[in-house]
């Protein structure tokens, strides 16, 4: 089953090189404001719902900016989260319960339209289900695009931004083919130190921007010594984000 994802990764993903998306950006960083973002998602509700709307519609005339709004703006949504599967669809992935798993997968994504790890269990489900599948695979890429046009990982002032960690594991393995070998926390980023098979010895870090993760943590935990692990006595008033599991399943 392992070997048989990695193929259609390998399918998937081939493609996303090619968007159309990348070719808007050429060589230029996507800018990205979370504090622009946030006020945007929240006071105009109606005009973030929208976006969302065409983008689950498959809209492929977003432009990568609106489409980095809707990304990164599902954390500060109060109609959408940006949650992973849930144990109830990892279990139903595992046991290889594609109808009941699709099910469930859909009215999932109904509530984080922008997931990964939702997405491409879609992807999946419908592949093995036989039904067309080119919608999830659109919006997977969509979504792609925007974390590889945020930055170039290469260091913590061009590190790829990312709302969850589960998104961190998909680039390594799903987009970049590599493994991870260790992983460490700089400021506010996770510094992935990953190697190819091919060349087990020679590794690279790889920085993914944190912060959002992060700041729900603070959120979850009122606030958390990271030195010692205790919780701070710090109150928010603002309800957290869920952090998502990871349901694709990668040795």
């Amino acid at each position: 089953m392992i070997k048989k994802i990695r193929l259609l990764l390998i399918a998937l993903l081939l493609c996303v090189a090619n968007t159309p998306l990348k070719a808007q950006m050429g060589d230029k960083p996507l800018n990205v404001d979370y504090q622009k973002i946030e006020k945007f998602v929240q006071s105009q509700p109606d005009k973030f719902g929208a976006l969302m709307t065409r983008f689950s519609a498959g809209d492929s005339s977003l432009t990568v900016e609106e489409l980095a709004t809707l990304y990164y703006g599902s954390f500060f949504s109060t109609d959408y989260d940006y949650e992973g599967a849930s144990k109830a669809l990892v279990d139903l992935k595992k046991q290889e319960d594609y109808k009941n798993a699709m099910d469930l997968c859909l009215k999932e994504l109904e509530k984080s339209p922008c997931s990964i790890d939702l997405l491409f269990d879609a992807w999946l489900f419908a592949k093995e289900l036989g039904q067309d599948n080119s919608l999830y695979g659109h919006r997977l890429n969509q979504i792609l695009s925007v974390i590889l046009a945020s930055g170039d990982g290469r260091e913590q002032k061009t590190a790829y931004k990312v709302v969850a960690v589960s998104d961190e594991y998909f680039i390594i393995y799903a987009v970049l083919g590599l493994n991870l070998r260790k992983q460490a926390l700089v400021g506010n980023c996770d510094v992935m130190t990953v190697y190819d098979e091919a060349a087990p010895d020679d590794t690279v870090d790889i920085w993914f921007d944190v912060s959002l993760h992060m700041s729900a943590l603070d959120k979850l935990f009122g606030g958390m010594d990271m030195k010692s692990g205790n919780k701070k006595a710090k109150k928010s008033g603002k309800k957290s984000k869920k952090q998502p599991q990871v349901s694709l399943i990668i040795e």
